[in-house]
């Protein structure tokens, strides 16, 4: 279908430059000559030159044995069509004579018995090629007029000691700017009739003018092997031009190429075909189905399928290249809850541009600011304790007074807000995720594995912070306020769950020791149980409060109540709730 295309535009330019190109031609031929020797040629030569440049798209002007005044009369005609006109064309077969250097064209008319009468009897051939020159861009002039004439020898005679200037043949002419001129002979030379019905170089011109695709120039060399070959090497034709370009008489025809006709599927080895390829895994199987059916019935297929191949090879190049971080991993899971800053310089060592390199940083500077706060803490409770002991009574004045425990204070004031740190915002949502699962995981608030999945799980630890240390979040989402919250929080804020068998003993799950009770007491143990059970307040934290009491580390106390069961109280950081109590 492509080389339709291109067929069909060719031949379109090639039609449309044919007919916008305007030709025009004067063709003469001068055979009968009233007062020397008729020849045999020219009249034959002029009408078959006519009946080529008719064939090949010129307008042309023919004059046949014509006098001085009917030469006058066809040329002014010829002139008057050069208006506009794209290509021009002369074509003279008959007597022509030289006199100092120019050229006369001998009308059949003409007697030229003494030198005077070449301007009264003879036309001057520049009278046509100047008017040709002055219109037209593209000129071609071919003159058949170098054959032994009789004018000559009368002309000479009548000369006397000026007879040189009568040349023999004509006189080389000289063309304008895209003009071609052609001589039967070279200059000088005069040229030969032949022995047929048209002279050897018309009958030259006749055959390789307007060969299809072919400039002029090459026209004229088949023009000249054929002449030199026809008058064994006597007659060669010559001629002198100016072209700027090529000049192609008639354009190459474009023969419209046949398509072979494609051979018919057959619809049950298409079939069978795609049958043995379709679970393939190689894109090589589908485009040859493709090649070979381009309108089959599972071309589409075909092409998904390839699609498809396409996607799952990019995504498997795509995981090759991604660097395996299960080392990196492995590493920061080991020293996530670290609380020396070497150990985070070491990570950053080996991983500058690791996963955790931001969150490593920030550690860092966390746990530098919490170094440089308890030096300052230290430093102000040894002034004070000097300050104290400056300003003490004597030992035996002192009262020793019976440390009681604090009582927790309810504040009315709203929490202050809390404005995210520029480290905070910096990060992005895994890492961000990351850092808030590592801060759960040491406040007590258990995520399980730190990989920066933001899950259930991680919501969960999140909305029992919330709880026990009496924040309210508007989102369980990671947020870098909730993380700078977080960072704030020392200890342990959510309580220590020990597992079944297992109780809460200093801040840690102790295994029970179980006894096995006997059978006799096992049904009063039960119910002594439950009258006891049934006995306890509903409210734990209300009956509470004068139970338990915590020192300024301690954030979890036991107590056993009246009602006979124990109870556990967790403090938590702020001082905005009171702790809370829950049954053992």
């Amino acid at each position: 279908m492509k080389h339709f295309f291109c067929f069909f535009f060719l031949l379109l330019l090639s039609l449309t430059s044919a007919h916008a190109e305007r030709r025009v031609a004067l063709v003469i031929g001068n055979s009968g000559y009233a007062n020397v020797a008729e020849l045999k040629n020219p009249y034959n030569d002029a009408k078959g030159m006519s009946d080529k440049l008719t064939d090949l798209g010129f307008d042309v002007v023919t004059g046949l044995d014509l006098s001085l005044r009917d030469m006058r009369q066809t040329v002014r005609e010829f002139i008057k069509k050069l208006d506009n006109a794209d290509l021009a064309l002369f074509f003279y077969a008959g007597h022509g004579i030289q006199v100092n250097g120019e050229n006369y064209l001998v009308p059949v008319d003409a007697e030229l018995s003494t030198h005077l009468d070449l301007d009264f009897e003879a036309l001057p051939a520049n009278l046509v090629l100047n008017a040709m020159e002055q219109s037209t861009k593209v000129n071609l002039v071919f003159l058949d007029a170098c054959r032994n004439n009789p004018f000559t020898e009368n002309l000479a005679r009548s000369m006397g000691t000026r007879s040189s200037a009568v040349g023999r043949g004509l006189a080389k002419i000289g063309s304008g700017v895209g003009s071609l001129v052609s001589f039967a002979t070279q200059p000088g030379n005069v040229a030969l009739d032949g022995d047929g019905e048209n002279s050897p170089f018309t009958t030259a011109l006749i055959k390789h003018l307007g060969t299809p695709g072919q400039d002029i120039t090459r026209d004229l060399v088949m023009v000249r092997r054929d002449v030199l070959e026809a008058t064994k090497g006597q007659q060669v034709p010559w001629d002198n031009s100016s072209l700027t370009g090529e000049v192609i008489l008639k354009q190459l025809e474009m023969v419209q190429p046949v398509e072979p006709e494609k051979p018919a599927i057959n619809p049950q080895i298409e079939l069978a075909y795609w049958d043995s390829i379709k679970s393939g895994e190689s894109i090589a199987y589908f485009e040859t189905y493709l090649t070979r059916y381009p309108e089959g019935q599972f071309a589409d297929i075909a092409k998904i399928r390839i699609d498809e191949l396409k996607s799952r090879s990019e995504a498997e190049a795509a995981r090759n290249a991604k660097p395996d971080t299960s080392a990196e991993i492995a590493f920061w899971q080991s020293i996530q809850n670290a609380t020396r800053p070497e150990m985070y310089e070491t990570y950053l060592e080996q991983y500058p541009d690791g996963i955790y390199a931001k969150l490593a940083r920030l550690n860092i500077s966390s746990l530098q600011q919490q170094a440089e706060a308890a030096a300052t803490a230290a430093a102000a409770a040894k002034a004070a304790k000097a300050a104290d002991a400056s300003n003490s009574t004597s030992p035996a004045q002192e009262i020793t007074v019976a440390a009681l425990p604090q009582q927790e204070t309810v504040s009315t004031e709203p929490a202050p807000a809390i404005v995210p740190s520029t480290s905070s915002r910096s990060l992005s949502p895994e890492e961000l995720a990351t850092a808030m699962q590592t801060e759960l995981n040491r406040l007590g608030c258990s995520v399980g594995r730190v990989d920066g999945d933001w899950g259930n799980r991680s919501r969960q630890a999140l909305r029992t912070f919330s709880r026990e240390a009496g924040v309210d979040l508007a989102s369980l989402d990671p947020d870098p306020s909730i993380l700078d919250r977080l960072k704030q929080s020392t200890g342990r804020v959510c309580p220590l769950t020990c597992g079944r068998n297992q109780e809460l003993k200093n801040g840690k799950c102790i295994a029970v020791r179980q006894e096995t009770p006997s059978k006799s007491n096992e049904k009063s143990n039960s119910t002594k149980t439950a009258q006891s059970s049934g006995a306890c307040p509903a409210d734990p934290t209300a009956s509470s409060r004068r139970l338990v009491s915590f020192n300024y580390r301690q954030i979890t106390a036991v107590a056993t109540h009246p009602c006979g069961r124990q109870v556990i109280c967790n403090k938590p950081q702020s001082n905005v709730h009171p702790f809370k109590c829950f049954w053992k």
